[in-house]
């Protein structure tokens, strides 16, 4: 009895890392290499028409971003999961690519045995982080259990949870203040006692721990 092999889509204008990618991924009988573009512009209707298992997506791209794909995605494949790719780990991409959907990160130096890792966990429904930061975010995630008094003081209220929904939505304070009609100062005091109850540092951390435990539906526009 065999099934059907996971539907990859490349999407890198490194032309010769990507068919490298195609190569090792051909390598593997549960693969299959699907398509490959250049442009996220190029891709779109190709993703669209093939409704890939997975979409490989350089963040990096000349023209539109692979940014600009992720936020797409949705609207071309409902099926589809996507992993970024980077020469170099970046906070603040990770995050903004999990916020816009993607279900990993890897590294282009990966290996190839990590690499298909990857792509197996993620189309099992999980996420995957490379590299040392991601390691650093795994270890620290995994361990956060916000303290519980039995006093209710742990619990967030209505207004913490719309700031955490404005937050990593990329709102920044000032915009949290006009949306919710309260001041910076307020907005500030809420995030410090957001910060306080779920055991992180700051917004980034906020944001990987939201995705982390699922807090919000991936849709929160």
């Amino acid at each position: 009895m065999t099934s059907e092999p996971i539907r990859v889509f490349l999407v890198d204008d490194n032309v010769l890392y990507s068919e490298g990618v195609a190569a090792v991924i051909g390598t593997e009988k549960e693969f299959s290499v699907v398509g490959l573009s250049r442009t996220a512009s190029e891709a779109r209707p190709l993703i669209s028409k093939s409704a890939p298992d997975i979409v490989l997506v350089e963040l990096h791209m000349t023209g539109q971003s692979g940014l600009d794909l992720l936020r797409d995605l949705p609207g071309l494949s409902v099926r589809s999961r996507a992993i970024a790719t980077a020469e170099e780990e970046s906070r603040e991409e990770i995050v903004e690519a999990m916020r816009l959907g993607a279900k990993g990160f890897v590294l282009k130096q990966t290996g190839p045995e990590l690499f298909l890792k990857c792509l197996r966990k993620v189309y099992e429904g999980e996420i995957w982080l490379d590299g040392r930061f991601a390691e650093a975010v795994l270890h620290a995630f995994g361990t956060i259990q916000p303290e519980s008094r039995g006093d209710g003081k742990n619990e967030l209220s209505a207004r913490e949870m719309e700031v955490i929904a404005l937050v990593v939505q990329g709102y920044k304070n000032r915009d949290i203040a006009q949306k919710l009609f309260i001041s910076e100062k307020t907005v500030k005091n809420h995030l410090s006692a957001i910060f306080n109850k779920l055991g992180v540092a700051d917004r980034l951390e906020l944001t990987l721990y939201v995705f982390e435990k699922r807090m919000f539906s991936p849709n929160m526009e």
